[in-house]
């Protein structure tokens, strides 16, 4: 029969190593090789070449006037889907892996095209509108 200092010994390091390895998972999933194209805001239009999918058919598009990034799925060679990568729940920044998205925070995930996959978020994630225009994405950011 184990005493109760080796039984909370036990318990203790159980608990640490699950801890241990959700971290790690999510350190893991969260380190997508997804590719990151940087750019600048102009008249609240963005601008991503269609160059930037040639490995992949999602890139994380950054602006620095943005407060969070965007994820740019490519459904077709002329449809993307633009899906703002802040939670629904409680508005914290979700990652996107090949796969879909995922909010660290409380745990909600979602499909590619922003929608709940697991609460506690409700609602799916804000969409903006895209247009193919001359080898470009136009992501409308007043939509």
């Amino acid at each position: 029969m184990k005493t109760r200092r080796e039984f909370l010994k036990d318990t203790c390091t159980t608990c640490l190593g699950t801890a241990f390895l959700g971290f790690t998972f999510s350190q893991l999933t969260s380190c997508s090789s997804l590719p990151i194209y940087k750019t600048n805001l102009s008249q609240k239009m963005v601008r991503v070449p269609v160059a930037n999918f040639a490995e992949s058919n999602l890139v994380i598009v950054r602006d620095l006037q943005v407060p969070f990034d965007i994820l740019l799925v490519k459904k077709s060679e002329t449809e993307y889907n633009a899906v703002y990568m802040k939670c629904s729940h409680q508005e914290n920044p979700v990652t996107a892996t090949k796969t879909g998205l995922y909010c660290s925070s409380h745990g909600s995930t979602f499909d590619l095209d922003g929608n709940v996959t697991k609460e506690p978020a409700l609602k799916p994630l804000k969409k903006f509108k895209t247009q193919l225009q001359e080898n470009q994405i136009l992501i409308d950011l007043n939509s």
